[in-house]
């Protein structure tokens, strides 16, 4: 391994591995993949797509969009989205929507690892190829899992994370900000991104206030313009969510299925996922405070490698609902913090660790029989990670005679 440094934090990183070099992860990741799909051969692929164009030929029909015909899936998306998607068809012939919404999912899924590795992580050893099968071939194969959904959330995470580069690099926040606002018209959780320019920028407070306080009153514009088909998304999601059982990966999910046959969904599930999300926020502001205070001179947040995975993490994190399509990015980011956490010192140890973590999900079915919740190793895993990194920051910021004023160690 050699040690690279990034403005003041130094983190050990191994050799960009060349593509002969990863022939063994192939050679491994394949069969065990085909392996573990031999119960879902027939599980249906973009599987979400079909829901996207019956709501929107519906709607451009003068139709009920959220009928629900397609149930147990159900359209959970506000007006904003018909009225985008409508806008769309009349630029694009009919025969071509489908084609090219996959993709773009596909080549998104494909570019987010690229962007996270060149522009978040910015690690020596972390080639393209490299971050492409740490996200697809990671345990349980989260990645493959999101590229099956084929939900609009992954265009809207790569969408964000490509437009957060200049604030990144220079502070200029105002791309992201509207890529955020667009995504969060969609999808209302997205405005757990803000806790990236919050984090990792400077003086991002009043335009990330601004950015949320734009999104509620766009919702409040469209229940007040709209109000039968705000009805019907407000419906649709009670009964995607909550009648469905649709609860997600995390810790509400399993709360929430746990209550459901008992009295309904109930308060602890809420609680509980509140508390969570309320800690893990608080963690990383006093942890912020914590790095601008190691020294004399304010520390580059946004070129730390630790300090990005942890926020990419909690940012998925305190979404009370984690899907395949969310949890792909926690788990590539705790993979990363793995790797720095443990100093892996040789790409083979690197092998050796993904095989060890791809392991306990095969454990996963037997304990938990429903297969919605499968997916709840990935968020543990997350957790785990992130305590790991978090750790790891609390541990080497520590001021020590060797390290200079205004620097943080992270050798």
């Amino acid at each position: 391994m050699q040690v690279s440094s990034t403005k003041g934090a130094a983190i050990s990183a191994c050799k960009r591995p060349a593509t002969l070099q990863l022939a063994p992860f192939f050679l491994i990741a394949i069969p065990f993949f085909l392996w573990s799909q031999r119960e879902h051969a027939s599980d249906t692929w973009a599987e979400d797509l079909p829901v996207y164009i019956q709501a929107v030929q519906h709607w451009l029909a003068g139709m009920n969009p959220y009928n629900g015909s397609l149930a147990p899936l159900f359209f959970l998306y506000p007006p904003a989205f018909l009225l985008f998607a409508g806008w769309i068809s009349h630029l694009v012939p009919t025969p071509w929507g489908p084609p090219l919404y996959v993709a773009l999912n596909v080549a998104s899924l494909f570019l987010l690892p690229i962007v996270l590795a060149r522009h978040f992580f910015r690690l020596p050893w972390l080639s393209p190829l490299l971050a492409l099968l740490l996200f697809f071939a990671s345990p349980r194969f989260t990645g493959i899992y999101a590229l099956r959904t084929m939900n609009i959330a992954s265009p809207l995470y790569c969408l964000a994370f490509v437009a957060a580069i200049p604030g990144l690099r220079r502070n200029r926040w105002r791309w992201f900000y509207l890529a955020v606002f667009l995504a969060a018209l969609i999808k209302f959780t997205f405005l757990a991104l803000l806790l990236l320019p919050l984090l990792a920028g400077r003086r991002q407070w009043a335009p990330s206030v601004l950015c949320g306080a734009a999104v509620a009153l766009a919702n409040l514009g469209e229940k007040i313009l709209w109000p039968e088909l705000y009805g019907g998304y407000t419906a649709s999601l009670h009964q995607g969510i909550l009648g469905s059982r649709a609860f997600g990966y995390g810790i509400f999910g399993l709360i929430a299925d746990h209550r459901f046959f008992e009295r309904g969904v109930g308060l602890s599930a809420y609680v509980t996922a509140i508390v969570l999300a309320a800690t893990l926020t608080g963690l990383m502001f006093w942890m912020r405070h914590r790095l601008e205070g190691a020294g004399a001179t304010t520390p580059d947040l946004a070129s730390n490698a630790v300090w990005l995975a942890l926020i990419l993490i909690a940012i998925v994190l305190v979404n009370p609902r984690q899907m395949q399509y969310d949890i792909d990015i926690a788990v590539f980011a705790a993979l990363i913090l793995c790797v720095i956490a443990l100093r892996v010192q040789r790409l083979s140890t690197l092998l050796v660790l993904m095989v060890l973590l791809s392991l306990p999900p095969l454990a996963v079915p037997l304990l938990l029989h429903n297969p919605r919740f499968h997916g709840v190793y990935e968020v543990f895993l997350s957790y785990a990670a992130f305590l790991l990194g978090y750790w790891r920051l609390m541990r080497e910021t520590a001021i020590t005679p060797a390290t200079s004023p205004g620097q943080v160690s992270l050798a």
